[in-house]
């Protein structure tokens, strides 16, 4: 006799397929017709490596967004990779490490379209790996397995980042791979996977300094041997002088040294300059920028009293403090945008199934709140009326969110810390 499945994961099923739908014709159109602003970088830089020409441009006016390497401009140009608004036609400035330009190589064998087309094909496929392997990795039941599914498929930034072309999907995969191999007990497929996830991006590096903490030696000496690897390939073959550009004019301008006074900054940092600026447009940036850089440092301490004891962990609480990382890592970050909450993945896979196991009301609407907050509002936040004066503090409400999701992730890490003998 074949079980009943339960009603609710019936109804659920089908508000996953509605969504699915919605979320197939939205990234089919954006293959059509979307600009893929981000995308437009990487498949450009990468026609200019293969031609042997740099592709950085440090001297890009962050605030204005005016492009100031010809070459670039010229070739963004030839393979109709510009994009306009608001009057200025430029190119997104490549922001990423060398070694990040070198995966979509082959992409760069296609012409334009096309390539869009393949690249979010390629995204479609690592965010459905990434969900598959978080959802084992934190053992969801299938009604969480399916509520997480239409939170992430009615997520606001999964639709900004993929209307992007954003290489989050990528890096995502990566570290939805980690996860599920550190629990999974693959640890050396797991470092490859953080190692990787590390060189592309740089910020995941947080992650090889919790498996320090957690005195996973093998995981984090392959982490970082693989990332220290990628940054040599890269060095190698995109060149000595596009590493030292990146290291000394590129990644700086996106420390908290130079955090600008605009709202579009999510992080804690960027919250706490933009509010700042806003609401004492007198003091001097250079203020909130200390402020939020010890902010940051507040974060940080707080998470490694959370963690601590130092060393060994009980299983069951592996995937949350892994959520809690995640969490801290966006809010300390001092470049986190709104594409880049896709990473909220992991903690909300931990809240979700705590929620609906627990049935408490109270964290179920905090937590629907930052749901709100993080996902169902759109660009709201960064209207012009709202950058100046007490309007200002409605700007925040994604970084909001963020602290919410925070919070009550580290509800979730009452167990014992110790590991069992």
């Amino acid at each position: 006799m074949i079980a009943r499945v339960p009603v609710a994961v019936v109804a659920l099923a089908l508000v996953v397929a509605l969504l699915g739908g919605r979320f197939a014709v939205r990234t089919l159109h954006a293959a059509r017709h979307g600009d893929a602003r981000d995308f437009a970088i990487l498949y450009t830089a990468a026609h200019l490596h293969r031609a042997g020409i740099p592709f950085y441009d440090p001297g890009m006016d962050r605030v204005e967004g005016v492009n100031r390497n010809a070459a670039l401009v010229a070739e963004a140009q030839r393979l109709g990779t510009l994009h306009a608004h608001e009057g200025l036609v430029h190119i997104h400035a490549f922001s990423y490490p060398p070694f990040a330009v070198l995966p979509f190589l082959p992409f760069s064998a296609l012409a334009w379209r096309s390539a869009v087309a393949a690249w979010l094909a390629v995204s479609v496929a690592l965010l459905v790996a990434a969900f598959a392997w978080l959802v084992r990795a934190a053992a969801l039941s299938p009604a969480a397995a399916l509520t997480l599914a239409a939170i992430f498929l009615a997520w606001e930034p999964l639709e900004n980042s993929m209307g992007l072309g954003q290489i989050n999907a990528l890096v995502l995969a990566l570290l939805a791979l980690f996860v599920w191999s550190l629990v999974s007990g693959r640890v050396v497929l797991g470092g490859v996977a953080l190692g990787v996830a590390t060189a592309l991006r740089v910020h995941p590096a947080l992650f090889i300094g919790w498996l320090a903490w957690r005195r996973k030696w093998l995981a984090c000496g392959v982490a970082l041997a693989v990332a220290v690897a990628c940054t040599a390939l890269a060095t190698t073959t995109v060149g000595w002088a596009a590493t030292v550009e990146y290291a000394t004019r590129v990644a700086p301008q996106y420390g908290y040294a130079t955090l600008p006074g605009q709202l579009g900054n999510l992080s804690l940092p960027g919250w706490i300059v933009a509010t700042g600026h806003g609401l004492a447009p007198s003091v001097p940036l250079g203020v909130w920028r200390t402020v939020g850089m010890i902010a940051s440092l507040a974060v940080l301490a707080i998470a490694a009293v959370a963690v601590r004891p130092s060393g060994p962990i009980v299983p069951a609480r592996l995937v949350p403090e892994l959520g809690l990382v995640m969490l801290v890592l966006l809010l300390v970050t001092p470049n986190t945008t709104i594409n880049h909450l896709v990473f909220t993945l992991l903690p909300l896979a931990v809240l979700v199934e705590a929620r609906l196991r627990d049935g408490s009301p109270a964290p179920a609407l905090w937590l629907a709140i930052a749901l709100v907050l993080i996902g169902a509002i759109d660009d709201y936040y960064q209207h012009p009326r709202l950058a100046s004066g007490p309007a200002v503090l409605l700007a925040g409400i994604k970084t909001y969110g963020l602290a919410i999701l925070a919070a009550l992730t580290l509800t979730t890490l009452r167990r014992p810390a110790e590991a069992t003998r």
